[in-house]
């Protein structure tokens, strides 16, 4: 994350509750299929449409495997699959707060069967994704040089069909890289980074936006020239859905940190947040120069902030 990189890991502690424990078995199709109040609908995306239909027929259909199709966005905060699950290692370390509008953490499931794939795309927020079963490719590039070289990203470009992708062009990228995500696993992918995911092996899994201390400074610097989609153009005081909010409680944190013991402080990476300060694009001058891309007054009361502790 320092390094504004992907990330992937084997030992991320997504498993069942803990109060769910005395049970003797644990269906994750089960918890699944009745873990959502019957008026919730899953987002089915299949090559030629886009339908919405009750969670356990989703569920079904993905057992069955009968077609390609993608479910994202099924968010499952303050249901009982919720509470069935024990997601706290997602955010353990999470800027954001947990909840479903642009500038939360959106924690949602992700369903997919093998063969599907989505379009190119890239998220305002950095993100986290867990496998529990199946297995996927993610193609990633980023955004800005993509789009210099014709690679189209469908939250950046005005697309009729699909985005504009070809290998070759992807391949010769700087910052092309490749991350293959099985069953237990868990990666991070910086914000800056459009994608393209294909399902080698029906998939079940959740996603969720992350902000994290080490990587915070990029995200700022990424929302100075991209600003984020969600972010409200409104002055209100009382306005949570803008850059200078998300801004504030990261600043609120490291203040609270102040108090912390060492493993705390560790556990929230405050150490990696000094060594990205001491890089040579903090100092003053190169500062002033991301003026010429837009409003850079979030950056630097973050790193002002983050200087004092």
């Amino acid at each position: 994350m320092l390094a504004c990189q992907p990330s992937l890991f084997s030992d991320f502690p997504i498993r069942p509750a803990p109060q769910l424990n005395r049970r003797q078995t644990f269906s994750l199709l089960d918890e699944l299929r009745q873990g959502f109040p019957r008026s919730v609908r899953a987002r089915v995306r299949t090559s030629n449409s886009i339908v919405y239909v009750p969670v356990p027929k989703a569920v079904d259909r993905w057992v069955g495997s009968k077609s390609n199709f993608g479910v994202t966005d099924l968010h499952y905060i303050g249901t009982r699959f919720d509470a069935s699950i024990d997601t706290s290692g997602l955010n353990d370390f999470n800027l954001l707060q947990r909840g479903t509008d642009g500038y939360q953490s959106q924690d949602s499931l992700v369903i997919s069967s093998q063969g599907g794939f989505t379009d190119s795309h890239s998220d305002d927020h950095s993100g986290s994704n867990h496998s529990f079963t199946g297995v996927k490719l993610w193609l990633l590039w980023d955004t800005v040089e993509g789009l210099a070289l014709g690679l189209e990203d469908v939250e950046r470009c005005t697309v009729f069909d699909r985005a504009a992708f070809d290998l070759p062009t992807f391949l010769s990228m700087k910052t092309s890289a490749w991350i293959l995500i099985g069953a237990g696993q868990t990666m991070f992918i910086p914000a800056h980074l459009t994608h393209k995911v294909i399902t080698l092996e029906r998939y079940l899994g959740l996603g969720s936006f992350h902000a994290g201390f080490p990587g915070f400074i990029d995200l700022l610097k990424r929302w100075t020239s991209l600003p984020p989609t969600w972010a409200s153009n409104s002055t209100a005081r009382d306005n949570r859905c803008t850059v200078e909010f998300v801004t504030r409680r990261a600043i609120q944190k490291l203040y609270a940190l102040r108090t912390a013991d060492s493993s705390d402080r560790r556990r929230w990476g405050l150490s990696y947040l000094r060594e990205r300060l001491q890089q040579p694009d903090m100092t003053e001058q190169a500062v002033d120069r991301y003026s010429a891309n837009g409003d850079t007054s979030h950056l630097r009361a973050f790193i002002q902030a983050a200087k004092r502790q």
